[in-house]
């Protein structure tokens, strides 16, 4: 399994700068770490998203703060406008978003839901590998990105 974080920003005027320092987090290896003190002492103690908030986190994190200063200037602005547009041509429309091998799942679901899902696309990938040139390795190319519907 492989999953991908994307950034869709619904909520412009509050989510633009924790997007930007979650990006400038991965740059430096720490998207995860910066990616759950956002939720934790940002989003989940008085929605505190502010600049300087941000910067604090970062430096919780252990960030060169240089570099993400200046990635989150930089790179991270096209990252994220980059992100936003494909996510929007294959038909997002707000968060929580997800695709299982393509399959789009629209908001907050039960696990089940993810499960199930998770299996009839195992079951799928199972059954084409061996078949038609179709490797573990090429699968995902071959039937999820040049087959399907839509691609980013």
């Amino acid at each position: 399994m492989r999953i991908v974080y994307k950034h869709f920003v619904v909520h412009p005027q509050q989510a633009t700068i924790p997007a930007l320092a979650a990006c400038a987090a991965d740059k430096q290896g720490k998207f995860h770490q910066m990616y759950e003190l956002i939720w934790e002492k940002g989003f989940n103690a008085g929605r505190n998203l502010s600049q300087e908030n941000m910067d604090k986190l970062a430096g919780e994190v252990g960030l060169n703060m240089q570099k993400y200063k200046a990635d989150m200037e930089g790179d991270c602005k096209n990252i994220i406008r980059q992100d936003q547009q494909q996510l929007a041509s294959v038909g997002v429309g707000g968060t929580p978003a997800f695709f299982v091998n393509g399959r789009f799942l629209s908001g907050a679901r039960p696990p089940e839901q993810f499960k199930a899902l998770i299996d009839e696309e195992l079951k799928k990938a199972n059954d084409r590998v061996g078949k038609e040139g179709t490797t573990a390795s090429n699968y995902y190319q071959k039937w999820v990105m040049e087959k399907g519907k839509k691609s980013l």
